[in-house]
């Protein structure tokens, strides 16, 4: 019984390190994804305050960095008319102004991350990247770009901590925005067929799904604005204890 529980303890610490580390090395890479992309927003921003008419803003919203990195470039004038490329069908009477990625632009200095939702023009899930466009300190408008979730879930879902697993995106109020079973996206963590809803820290703790107990913890991605996301991290016990 003193070995078992010494070999116990060996292998949760043994645990505990090698999740803290996947999980901040994984956070770091979405982390770098999004700064990188971020740049590339704020760089747009200064190069369509400098020459805002219409044939400029088209041609830099089609540079290929731009068109390579993003679903769709996009600039929403203070005045209400909307430019994005690739050219795309929006609703009539489309105006940017009362989206929350422009509210959200023009209350925030810098670029800013806005929340998953669901396109307009792809009716795909996206973040944007929006960074407000000033001209001798007057907004002119706001730019953007839609990152589609799909290359965050490719990411995390190359991990499966040697069979034991899987991780997830989720934001600090318990929304999950990524997660290998797709029906669970933008469903709380609550929502989860769980006997008991884990709570969001470093800290390892155990849930029951559907018979099976299983270790979770949460890594948080620094360096993001507007928004606090965590990776989830959550492996099978049985399988982490099996030796």
């Amino acid at each position: 019984l003193y070995n078992d529980y010494l070999q116990r303890n060996a292998i949760r610490n043994d645990l505990d390190n090698y999740l803290q580390e996947m999980g901040s090395v994984t956070a770091n890479n979405i982390q770098n994804w999004l700064a990188g992309r971020s740049l590339l927003i704020e760089n747009l921003s200064q190069n369509v305050a400098l020459n805002a008419d219409t044939d400029n803003v088209s041609k830099l919203l089609e540079q290929k960095a731009v068109t390579a990195t993003f679903m769709g470039a996009y600039l929403g004038n203070k005045d209400g008319t909307f430019i994005i490329r690739p050219d795309s069908k929006l609703p009539d009477g489309y105006d940017p102004r009362v989206r929350p990625w422009y509210k959200s632009a023009q209350s925030t200095s810098g670029s800013t991350l806005t929340e998953p939702y669901i396109d307009l023009a792809s009716g795909q899930l996206v973040i944007s990247i929006v960074n407000g466009v000033l001209k001798d300190g007057q907004s002119i408008g706001v730019v953007g770009g839609d990152l589609s979730l799909q290359v965050i879930a490719d990411s995390l879902n190359a991990l499966d901590f040697d069979g034991m697993g899987y991780d997830f995106l989720i934001s600090e109020d318990g929304k999950i925005l990524v997660h290998p079973n797709k029906t669970l996206a933008m469903k709380s963590l609550s929502e989860k067929k769980t006997k008991n809803t884990p709570r969001i820290s470093s800290e390892l703790s155990e849930i029951d799904v559907d018979g099976e107990t299983r270790i979770v913890t949460f890594t948080p991605i620094k360096g993001l604005s507007s928004v606090n996301w965590y990776i989830g991290l959550s492996v099978d016990k049985d399988k982490a204890f099996s030796m």
